[in-house]
């Protein structure tokens, strides 16, 4: 009602002069309760000329009506007050508040008010008060996770502050009570604020809580992410901002992710992340988006662009698959495998490598003879249970498929050889005595029935070498 009375008093001051002089005090005790009106005279009106004195009229002075003077910290000290009133007037959301609550116009005008606030007057104290009734906002409205982000974010933002402690208290009360797993992260974090810039601090607070998998807290961090940008754009270290909050962008919409990346990409030519971002892109690009050729081109160009980079492993993996299961090029694929063979020999990912080329090999380009080097450069690089299965492997294709017998023996004797303990070994060694039977080389077949028997003396073929020598 003050906000409407005013305009039409002042109105009527100006219609009536006498009035507005007499009317002055009373009017100012009643719209203000906060300030002392201030009434000051005009400059005294230069009567028309006229040509007999004695006739002209006389001209009261015109009062001036001044409003009350405030200064900044006032004005966002009352603006406080009024929110901190409204806050604190209201009730707890139930579980059905969203449906069922009489103040949703109201809780959605307090919080628009509340962001102004923090606008207006972010380089003021008092806005710590300000970003700790946030904190009390959101709790009411039964949003723990963006409650505790804003209590965090006074802590961090307002170190040694009353608000701060305060903060602490509430926030260490709803990680007790509604956070599970999270609560072990959120912990240190609330104990350990770093003695360093604002910017600084706030990095620190969005890095850690980066980690944690909640949906509800990702929405939050992302604001916070984007007010950090808004605020510190020319922070040597925004691009660490950046490159996270494109994450939890690309988490909620992979056309979105993939912006947020380019962005990280055009407005920082000197980041660490750009390998991170192209990497980011192009999975975007092959596993959501579906779109097989920009992926498999911002593979290479990552990879091309920094080859040295920790993550270009991963987009040689990833090219790899694009190139096989989406694209159906085959031959290409096959190649970036023995890159990455070749690169990364000690590396699972090598052992991996193998084993998809030697199927594509086999299957893809009909290179029978190229999947068999390819199985048995596995059983030389990497031992275990996958060496033997590809020399396994590899006896049936040179078997089967390449029908190189020579070939096939060849393999068997490196099983038996490398891998002496395994399954097929015993298999191995009987099939090729049996081929140098065929091949009327008793002389050989006899070493090598014996060499059976020695070894593997209680295997069942051992037994059947046994019979076929006691019926000859």
């Amino acid at each position: 009602m003050k906000k409407t009375l005013l305009p039409t008093l002042l109105i009527s001051f100006i219609a009536s002069p006498v009035l507005a002089e007499d009317m002055t005090t009373d009017m100012y005790a009643n719209i203000d309760i906060y300030a002392a009106a201030q009434v000051e005279p005009y400059a005294e009106p230069i009567p028309a000329p006229q040509a007999d004195a004695a006739l002209a009229p006389v001209i009261k002075p015109v009062t001036k009506v001044v409003l009350p003077s405030l200064s900044r910290e006032d004005n966002a000290s009352l603006h406080l007050n009024i929110l901190r009133d409204e806050v604190d007037s209201m009730t707890q959301v139930g579980f059905f508040g969203s449906l069922f609550s009489t103040n949703e116009e109201l809780q959605t005008a307090l919080m628009q008010d509340i962001e102004l606030f923090l606008t207006i007057y972010s380089d003021l104290p008092i806005t710590a008060q300000a970003m700790l009734l946030k904190g009390q906002m959101l709790a009411k409205q039964n949003h723990p996770e963006a409650a505790t982000l804003a209590w965090l974010q006074t802590m961090y933002e307002f170190p040694q502050t009353d608000a701060a402690r305060q903060a602490k208290e509430k926030a260490s009360d709803l990680v007790e009570n509604d956070w599970d797993d999270a609560a072990e992260t959120i912990r240190p974090i609330m104990e350990n604020v770093p003695d360093k810039d604002v910017a600084s601090r706030l990095r620190k607070l969005i890095s850690q809580l980066y980690p944690i998998n909640d949906k509800e807290l990702i929405a939050s961090l992302t604001l916070l992410q984007l007010d950090f940008l808004k605020r510190f754009s020319t922070d040597i270290h925004a691009d660490e901002v950046q490159v996270l909050l494109a994450h939890n962008m690309g988490a909620e919409s992979a056309r979105s992710g993939v912006f947020g990346f380019k962005k990280l990409l055009a407005l920082y030519p000197n980041s660490h992340y750009r390998g991170e971002a192209m990497l980011a892109v192009a999975d975007l690009q092959r596993v959501r988006l579906k779109e097989y050729e920009k992926a498999e081109g911002n593979y290479q160009v990552l990879i091309k662009t920094y080859p040295e980079h920790k993550l270009v492993k991963h987009a040689y993996e990833n090219l790899a698959l694009t190139q096989s299961q989406h694209l159906k090029k085959y031959a290409e694929a096959v190649t970036t495998y023995a890159k990455i063979v070749e690169l990364y020999p000690e590396d699972k990912v090598s052992l991996m490598a193998l084993q998809n080329m030697a199927k594509l090999q086999e299957k893809k380009t009909d290179e029978p003879r190229e999947a068999v080097a390819s199985l048995r450069k596995l059983a030389t690089m990497f031992h275990g249970y996958e060496a033997t299965d590809a020399l396994d492997n590899a006896i049936k294709i040179a078997s089967k498929k390449v029908k190189d017998d020579q070939l096939t023996f060849e393999i068997r004797q490196q099983l038996v050889a490398d891998y002496p303990n395994s399954e097929g070994a015993p298999r191995a060694l009987f099939a090729m005595a049996k081929y140098m039977d065929a091949q009327q080389n008793s002389v050989k077949a006899s070493e090598l029935y014996n060499q059976l028997l020695a070894q593997y003396a209680d295997h069942k073929l051992a037994n059947k070498v046994r019979k076929q020598q006691q019926t000859k």
